[in-house]
């Protein structure tokens, strides 16, 4: 079955995080420091490193849950003074670098859609930076019930789009939520190596993507071959 519909990952494909992630760093190593003794950003990234290698679904619940002591309520009150200051601090969002060049060959051979954990707040940013109409497919997060990294997301996103699952390319940034669900169905997978998880490594042989890249440039080339 030839492949027709490419499917990119949100977070680390589509959208840059990256000034995301050095707020998420600040106001983490300024909460934790509170609590315990010299902690800054260095341990941070170390802890997210334990996380991405034991393949937990949210790095950052689980920095909190290692250095609460085990204490459900010192977790759940630092997980609420985090996302409170994160609000106030958070970047706005923007596209990466190198997508709108990608997307034009992508949607000239493909059609292309979205399968990432953004609601309809990410159309607006591509709207705003003026590649919304090279998706196809503009399926959200808001548009499902379920979610990564369950494999009926990715079900249900082929569904959505009228596909089948092996006519389709996932293109994402983690093994665990984007490579592994996607290759259950017989997606093709593309792993992105950006963000928190670009050190993530397969545990066994078929959790392994179809292919590699060290950012979203060369995309298109790598999938029409």
């Amino acid at each position: 079955m030839s492949i027709t519909t490419i499917l990119l990952d949100a977070g680390g494909v589509i959208l840059d995080e990256s000034q995301h992630e050095k707020v998420r760093a600040g106001v983490t190593a300024e909460l934790l420091a509170e609590i315990v003794p010299g902690y800054s950003t260095a341990s941070y990234f170390s802890d997210v490193e334990d996380a991405v290698r034991s393949f937990c679904p949210n790095v950052y619940q689980y920095v909190f849950w290692k250095r609460s002591r085990g204490s459900v309520e010192i977790f759940d009150n630092l997980w609420a003074s985090y996302i409170e200051r994160f609000a106030a601090k958070q970047p706005p969002l923007k596209i990466g670098d190198g997508l709108p060049s990608e997307l034009i060959s992508l949607s000239a051979a493909f059609n292309v859609g979205i399968a990432g954990q953004y609601g309809r707040e990410l159309l607006d940013i591509l709207g705003e930076e003026g590649v919304l109409d090279m998706f196809k497919f503009q399926f959200t997060q808001d548009d499902f019930t379920i979610t990564k990294p369950d494999p009926r997301y990715f079900e249900q996103i082929a569904q959505a789009c009228g596909v089948e699952p092996m006519e389709c390319v996932m293109v994402g940034d983690r093994i665990d939520k984007d490579v592994v669900p996607a290759k259950m169905l017989g997606m093709k997978t593309v792993l992105v190596r950006t963000g928190l998880h670009r050190n993530q490594q397969p545990r066994i042989p078929s959790e392994r993507p179809d292919v590699e890249l060290p950012s979203v440039v060369g995309l298109a080339k790598s999938i029409r071959g």
